[in-house]
């Protein structure tokens, strides 16, 4: 019987809901604009490198008496916002999603009831386990995804140094313990315990990002480890 975990809950076992048929996965569709130009053949095309959220459509029924348990159902899909959503038949990855339709029951035979949940999801599939690696020299690490990851990286040291990762070069000026580079929100700070200090000022380069394949990292100066955390994504 498929099922779904969603808003750190799992549908049947927490709600006897369970899904009627596998839902269409859909692609992102990638952002390009296309510009007619007079005199030219075909269109000029500006290619963003990034993909619009998909939908998925998710056909489900509820086990037992239904009026006892909508408003139950209907506060934890609705209350939830964004969150992981994993089907039980794709193992290993997630969506980060959100129900965006008003849910309408419908009752059948009084014992079970149909209903239909629309989920607005971010582009990718993700990993749900997200190990951060610990890297301690030199390293190869392995994108097993399709896309480009944009991971969070701790770099450990003091003073100056320099991170390499295919090439590019991240350089810091000021490391006094640990400093965090979040490539997906593009900030650079220090977890203190009690707060975060912003450090953007103290980083000169490009935020990195992990390509599909081999990922050759390095790292020199004042910088002793570091610590990845991957956020590998799947199209």
């Amino acid at each position: 019987m498929l099922s779904f975990e969603f808003g750190g809950k799992d549908s049947f076992r927490d709600f006897g809901v369970y899904v009627e048929k596998r839902p269409n996965i859909s692609s992102p569709e990638r952002r390009v604009t296309y510009t007619d130009v007079p005199g030219m053949d075909s269109r000029l095309r500006r290619d963003e490198g990034t993909y619009g959220d998909i939908t998925l459509s998710v056909e489900c029924s509820l086990l037992g008496d239904p009026v006892s348990k909508i408003s139950a159902v209907k506060g934890w899909l609705l209350g939830a916002g964004e969150s992981d959503l994993v089907f039980s038949h794709i193992p290993g990855r997630k969506y980060l999603a959100q129900v965006v339709n008003s849910i309408d029951f419908e009752i059948v035979l009084k014992i079970t009831s149909h209903f239909i949940i629309v989920f607005s999801c971010r582009p990718f599939q993700y990993a749900t386990e997200n190990t951060p690696v610990t890297v301690s020299e030199s390293a190869t690490l392995i994108n097993p995804g399709t896309v480009k990851s944009l991971p969070i990286i701790k770099v450990t040291g003091s003073g100056a140094g320099t991170l390499t990762i295919n090439g590019s070069n991240v350089s810091f000026s000021d490391i006094d313990g640990t400093v965090t580079l979040d490539s997906a929100i593009q900030e650079t700070y220090q977890d203190t315990g009690a707060e975060l200090v912003g450090k953007n000022s103290t980083m000169t380069g490009d935020y990195p990002a992990l390509l599909p394949g081999e990922n050759i990292i390095s790292f020199s100066g004042g910088i002793t480890s570091l610590e990845i955390t991957p956020n590998w994504r799947w199209l």
